[in-house]
């Protein structure tokens, strides 16, 4: 319980001062994430279990019709550092969007899915291939 309120003032605190973006997203295999960023990093904190995850993300190229992106995340507890590139292609209203996560030891998710910005927010919606839709919102500031 004293690590996941330490996790949540460092969320709020972070948030509050620092943040560009807050976002929560939630899928259909049960998991839930609370997110808050500021030029390229994350903090992202599982809430159904205390998983907590760093990252980076530097954008490769970045036009107006299509952004690569290369997130590095690190997750806490697994002690694991990740790769998962991302390339985004921008239509008029929306944007579609394509990633794959991996390590040197494991082959993991690939996801698929849309971004819809509307003013301030971003609606995401998206599947996994581990069979799970999920649903995003993000704030911006």
């Amino acid at each position: 319980m004293k690590k996941y309120l330490i996790i949540v003032m460092l969320l709020v605190s972070t948030t509050i001062t620092y943040s560009q973006k807050i976002g929560y997203e939630f899928r259909t295999n049960g998991k839930a994430y609370i997110s808050t960023s500021y030029a390229g990093f994350e903090i992202r904190h599982r809430t159904d279990r205390e998983e907590n995850r760093f990252t980076y993300r530097h954008k490769l190229i970045d036009s107006d019709k299509f952004t690569l992106s290369l997130p590095l995340h690190y997750k806490v507890e697994k002690d694991q550092a990740t790769l998962e590139p991302r390339l985004k292609y921008h239509l008029e209203k929306f944007s579609f969007w394509a990633q794959k996560e991996f390590n040197t030891e494991e082959n993991m998710n690939a996801a698929f899915g849309l971004d819809i910005p509307v003013k301030d927010f971003t609606y995401r919606v998206g599947w996994d291939s581990s069979n799970t839709v999920r649903v995003r919102l993000v704030k911006k500031f």
